[in-house]
């Protein structure tokens, strides 16, 4: 142990297992606090700077028994001073001049928190919001660790559930590991294999990949992942919801199990997220770096309550502003088709638009993205797809066109704004019928974000009286309320139009 009863739990430098991780052992000069140990944190090491210095602390309890966050983590997170600075961290050169060049100076809280237990060796499990830099958290210790080698096998994979987040992890690895020889491959669908086995044959330190693909190349005996000695599942919710645990397990089978650290990220956290992390980690660090679904507090989220026929006009009126103001949109509708016709409607009002969804190829979507970034197109049009892996710093403006059917995926939606401090929008346009996912989505997120909410006897009333006028004209309204007219019980949210 390394807490003192006699000097109220102050840090001892010689006993701290973790100091070789950081270039100063000042750190952990007596007078600096602390906390208890967890059996969820690595032995002789404790990342929650104690308040009470009780070791009876009921809030400390509470995180040691499990499942949920720790109020203790919640109330003190400000006063955590374990990493201040990445300077602070014993990294290769490489990666501090590459650091230092990209800006990164203050890590984020995640950052703060995982780096060190990720940088220890120790399997991890963090749980953070979308935006707060988690792909740093295993990119940074993957890099400190692989040295420059001719090997042929691989020695690091990273498997993410879509080829945009891929695309994405790739850059941050291009990022963090310039000058420092390590080869990377990223190996998704959608784009031709010949290319991807080509490198996979001269030889790859890292591979990143979404399942699918890279399950395909082991089957054809293109890849060898018997000397992976790091193991990464990001994004690990997604992958579950996407259907692809079996690609997964198969995968895994092919790793060696001894002597691998395992580290599994995600924004969201499940039960079923928790069965994955017990079947591959052992004996992992649980980081939590907030409550299990949250978003940024940079993020203005607003709903409008509106019908179908309102929500062209007032998307119009959305994107003006936000292209007045130097900004991007990115807009979510539900469907494929839904987002032709939202573009082609963008296109003949004169917006400057572009798509992506799951029916394009991989060349298109590299190319409207590439024009997103490059501010050459204003408004992005996508379906869920886009929700994880687009990292554009110029978004400033999320609007769900149509409510999202799984209440995390608004999470993820709306964590492509606000992303790296900055602040952000995020509009749901939301019709009669839409009122249960939002209420999902308002449980999950702890806040109401309806302000005029509808009554339920008042909406089914508005309903029966919709059905009858519409027998009566002999109209059918097959879509419910997204179908059809306005109901005598809509209230609607007070609009920003003109604003």
């Amino acid at each position: 142990m390394w807490y003192d009863k006699t000097n109220s739990y102050k840090v001892s430098a010689c006993s701290r297992s973790f100091a070789p991780l950081f270039r100063s052992a000042s750190m952990f000069a007596p007078g600096r606090e602390s906390a208890k140990p967890t059996r969820f944190l690595p032995k002789d090491f404790c990342l929650l700077p104690c308040v009470s210095g009780d070791l009876d602390c009921a809030a400390c309890k509470k995180f040691t028994d499990g499942r949920q966050s720790s109020p203790l983590v919640r109330r003190t997170r400000k006063k955590i001073l374990l990493l201040e600075t990445f300077a602070e961290l014993a990294l290769r050169d490489v990666i501090q001049t590459n650091l230092a060049a990209a800006g990164h100076i203050t890590p984020t809280e995640i950052q703060m928190l995982a780096l060190p237990a990720a940088l220890s060796g120790e399997d991890l499990i963090a749980c953070a919001q979308t935006g707060g830099g988690k792909t740093a958290v295993f990119a940074i210790p993957i890099i400190n660790k692989l040295d420059r080698s001719d090997a042929v096998k691989p020695r690091a994979l990273v498997l993410v559930p879509t080829r945009e987040l891929a695309v994405q992890v790739e850059a941050s690895f291009a990022l963090y590991g310039k000058g420092s020889g390590i080869r990377g491959a990223a190996i998704y669908g959608g784009a031709g294999m010949g290319a991807q086995v080509a490198k996979l044959r001269r030889g790859v330190d890292l591979i990143v990949a979404t399942p699918g693909r890279l399950f395909d190349h082991l089957e054809q005996g293109y890849v060898d992942l018997s000397d992976v000695s790091m193991f990464v599942l990001d994004e690990a919710d997604r992958m579950l919801d996407m259907g692809f645990l079996p690609q997964v397990q198969r995968i895994a089978k092919h790793l060696k199990s001894e002597g691998r650290q395992t580290m599994l990220f995600s924004a969201t956290m499940d039960g079923d997220v928790e069965k994955l992390a017990s079947a591959y980690l052992h004996n992992p660090v649980i980081i939590n770096a907030g409550p299990r679904s949250t978003v940024v507090e940079q993020i203005e989220q607003i709903v409008h309550r509106v019908t179908a026929a309102e929500k062209g006009e007032l998307l119009l009126t959305l994107l003006h502003e936000a292209r007045e103001g130097g900004g991007g949109a990115l807009v979510f509708a539900r469907t494929r088709h839904g987002v032709d016709r939202l573009e082609k409607t963008l296109a003949d009002a004169g917006m400057r638009s572009g798509s992506i969804h799951g029916d394009i190829s991989q060349n298109q979507r590299e190319r409207v993205l590439a024009q997103f970034r490059g501010k050459r197109i204003d408004v992005l049009v996508a379906t869920d797809v886009a929700a994880r892996g687009i990292d554009v710093p110029h978004i400033t403006h999320v609007i769900n066109y149509d409510v999202p059917v799984n209440a995390e995926d608004y999470i993820h939606r709306i964590g492509r704004t606000g992303r790296a401090g900055r602040s952000g929008k995020a509009l749901t346009f939301v019709t009669h019928g839409d009122t249960p996912q939002l209420r999902a989505i308002e449980k999950l997120v702890g806040q109401r974000l309806d302000p005029n909410p509808v009554d339920p006897n008042e909406n089914r009333q508005g309903a029966r009286q919709q059905m009858r006028r519409s027998q009566g004209s002999g109209r059918t309204y097959g879509g419910g309320w997204d179908g059809g007219a306005q109901s005598g019980g809509r209230r609607s949210m007070p609009s920003r139009r003109g604003r």
